[in-house]
């Protein structure tokens, strides 16, 4: 249904992801807002790798209420709180989507919506 573009003539990805994906033939499409490191309590949980997991765990959620998984994604944009929450977020982010590597921007951010977020992720999906 989608299709890597990694062009040879640009600089190939830099990290976990494809520059782009062409989209065929989609007849649905879903837009999640922005999920957070809380569980289904509302609890935040401590820490980049915990948050980033618990993002996507609520990512999963939702796609799966679509009839859809990781592999519909199309786009994702990580707002992470600081630089040294980087690199625990991009393990859990390369672990998580292994081969299927969505189009991906990273933005490193001053602050979220609550001084305890550190990650949001924002997903577009289709099939």
């Amino acid at each position: 249904m989608h299709k890597p573009i990694d062009p040879d003539g640009i600089a190939p990805p830099a990290s976990a992801y494809h520059h782009a994906f062409h989209v065929t033939k989609a007849s649905e499409w879903l837009f999640l807002s922005g999920q957070l490191g809380e569980t289904a309590s509302g609890q935040c949980l401590a820490g980049a790798d915990a948050q980033a997991r618990q993002a996507w765990q609520n990512v999963a959620a939702i796609l799966a209420e679509a009839a859809m998984d990781f592999s519909n994604i199309v786009k994702v944009t990580s707002y992470i709180v600081g630089e040294e929450n980087i690199e625990p977020y991009v393990a859990v982010h390369r672990e998580l989507h292994k081969d299927c590597l969505p189009p991906w921007t990273l933005v490193v951010v001053k602050a979220l919506g609550h001084p305890e977020y550190l990650i949001e992720v924002d997903v577009q999906a289709a099939k």
